[in-house]
């Protein structure tokens, strides 16, 4: 999931004015996608709250049932959004995605016709790697909302507190439409980044890159979605581009906070969830999830850019897929990926050297 980054003050704990507008505008939670920090709010049950993890995977949230047919998570997404009175309702199809929800269905149309090119990207890019990808085998799901207001009302969120949310569980991304944002600038290019993230979040766990309902490390699930931000507004558009600003909180946050070793990274999920827990939060505690969103980014491009690493890469990602503990992480990344502590050093250096080479 996506924040968006905007000015907040709190009495209890404030970010400063720089970190907490990185923080909202580049954050993302949710698969989702794109750093956070969540609402303090208790969410009513029937309505999806990001508090709830929404990467989290259906057995971690107590699902411990076969995956919904495609009707069935469908109807589960409207009987939602009835219930949070959002409406009237409309729902676009397109070859493989539905969309559903308030938004004008010129919009929807439009967003359907950018997520069929993400997915027609996705499949040439992760092809021309060798990975084993597939179209996937249901429609979908694409919750797209006319602004901030219908968007905050279902996950009980203030205005522009999240631009984007997947939700693992039910399978669906979720956004709204920018422009209906007053005085707000660059809504084109903030729309394209948020759905490319969400998107990607959800082509990685319908397509076989990863499993759905497994043990993914939040690394490795965010490294790919913070893959896909850098993007053309209009038409195709590679994967894997240099995204900019996670290359800038690799180079600004460690002035604040310390790097995460790798085998840390890899292991514990906490510092990539901690966005999703609270509004208040310090500054340091903001430039650790902004650091480790960027680490996870840079971690991603290493393996998929370097040619030695890339071939390590597609086996720990088939090693990982049928994992449903976190118990054997260091056993498959030390397997697969070779000595993490060379890893990590490794990855310093090339945090450098792409600095370097925008000069």
């Amino acid at each position: 999931m996506r924040v968006h980054h905007g000015e907040a003050e709190s009495k209890s704990a404030l970010l400063d004015r720089r970190d907490w507008l990185w923080l909202m505008l580049g954050g993302v939670i949710g698969s989702g996608g794109a750093v956070t920090a969540r609402s303090v709010q208790s969410p009513a049950q029937d309505t999806q709250s990001p508090a709830q993890d929404p990467l989290a995977p259906p057995q971690e949230r107590g699902q411990h049932k076969p995956l919904p047919t495609p009707e069935a998570e469908l109807a589960a997404v409207r009987e939602k959004l009835d219930r949070a009175k959002i409406g009237p309702l409309t729902t676009v199809h397109s070859a493989h995605y539905l969309a559903i929800g308030d938004a004008p269905r010129a919009f929807m149309a439009i967003t359907l016709a950018d997520c069929e090119q993400l997915a027609a990207d996705y499949q040439r890019y992760f092809d021309s790697l060798g990975f084993h990808v597939h179209q996937p085998d249901r429609p979908l799901i694409a919750v797209i909302f006319r602004d901030d207001r219908s968007f905050g009302k279902f996950f009980h969120l203030p205005p522009l507190f999240t631009a984007g949310v997947y939700v693992r569980a039910t399978n669906a991304l979720h956004v709204f439409d920018w422009k209906n944002v007053p005085m707000k600038p660059r809504a084109s290019h903030l729309n394209m980044e948020t759905l490319a993230h969400e998107a990607m979040h959800q082509l990685t766990f319908n397509t076989g890159l990863l499993n759905r309902e497994g043990d993914i490390p939040r690394c490795i699930v965010e490294g790919l979605g913070t893959h896909a931000e850098s993007r053309k507004t209009m038409g195709p558009s590679n994967l894997g581009r240099l995204n900019l600003m996670r290359m800038d909180d690799l180079a600004k946050k460690q002035k604040r906070v310390p790097w995460m070793p790798v085998r840390e990274l890899i292991t514990n999920d906490a510092v990539l969830r901690a966005g999703t827990a609270s509004l208040t939060m310090d500054s340091r505690e903001a430039a650790r999830i902004l650091l480790s969103y960027a680490q996870s980014w840079l971690l991603v491009y290493y393996l998929i850019k370097e040619p030695a690493a890339l071939p390590r890469f597609r086996k720990y990602l088939q090693a990982i897929a049928p994992r449903d503990k976190s118990d054997r992480r260091i056993e498959d990344a030390q397997s697969h990926l070779g000595d993490l502590d060379q890893l990590d050093q490794e990855l310093r250096r090339y945090a450098i050297r792409l600095q370097l080479s925008l000069r």
